[in-house]
């Protein structure tokens, strides 16, 4: 079976560098591993830290790139979940300058589930505010995860408003993805994006250049802490490619995952 998923992790990422138009990733491959929708259960609280580095040219490395972003998540009822995030504004390696950029909320709704559980389709209404600009951005997205024996199958497609004073921008993206959950402990798996925020990533920053990029993520378990990392590429001749890790913290408060 993991044979038959690597060779499939090699054809995707092959197929990718050619279909995939020039991302920025939104798997929470925690909750993949629990084989849940994006929504908390009821009474579970979470937190994590997570931080992106990105080389946007390799021959100018005082140009590459990093944030960090703090989020907290709460399950509310069965089929709804909030969350609440902070972000540091993008800095170079030259300006090397700290600053809080926006602060962002975020409902996550499951509308669909199967009678035994292997479909799940969520909506998703998240917003950003900027701290010291006149920005602010609009997230809808409907997330389909399918559960297929120890794969997971990812289909998100999504629509962002970005809108100031002066401008409105509004764009439609997706992401997609195969990951393979090994015996409920780890998660490795290849996602595509084009054109699509991250789980509360701030005012349109993107991991990669480029429209759309091609990621590995790698994800395990121990105990309540949960690590997640990914390896992102920028396709369409973007030179940049970067990486993300997030660490994250979960309590039971009501019900076990």
């Amino acid at each position: 079976m993991f044979k038959r998923f690597l060779i499939i992790l090699v054809a995707i990422m092959a197929v990718s560098n050619f279909l995939v138009q020039p991302g920025y990733a939104c798997f929470d491959t925690f909750l993949f591993l629990h084989h849940k929708s994006m929504v908390y259960p009821t009474g579970f609280f979470a937190a994590d830290a997570l931080g992106e580095y990105s080389f946007n040219d390799t021959d100018a490395p005082d140009q590459d790139s990093y944030f960090t972003n703090y989020s907290m998540y709460y399950g509310l009822a069965e089929r709804v979940s909030v969350q609440f995030g902070l972000t540091q504004a993008e800095t170079t390696r030259a300006e090397n300058k700290y600053s809080l950029e926006s602060w962002s909320v975020r409902g996550v709704f499951n509308t669909i589930r199967s009678n035994n559980g292997n479909y799940f389709m969520d909506l998703v209404a998240e917003h950003h505010t900027g701290v010291d600009i006149d920005e602010n951005m609009a997230h809808f997205s409907i997330p389909n995860l399918f559960y297929i024996s120890n794969f997971i199958v990812v289909i998100h497609p999504v629509y962002e408003l970005t809108y100031s004073k002066n401008d409105r921008e509004h764009s439609f993206g997706g992401h997609g993805g195969l990951f393979y959950d090994i015996n409920n402990i780890g998660i490795i798996g290849v996602g595509g994006e084009f054109a699509s925020a991250q789980s509360s990533s701030a005012l349109g920053k993107r991991f990669t250049e480029g429209e759309a990029a091609a990621s590995l993520f790698i994800g395990f378990n121990l105990g309540n802490v949960y690590f997640q990392n990914e390896f992102a590429k920028g396709l369409n001749n973007s030179r940049d490619f970067g990486f993300a890790a997030t660490l994250k913290l979960f309590f039971n408060t009501g019900m076990s995952i």
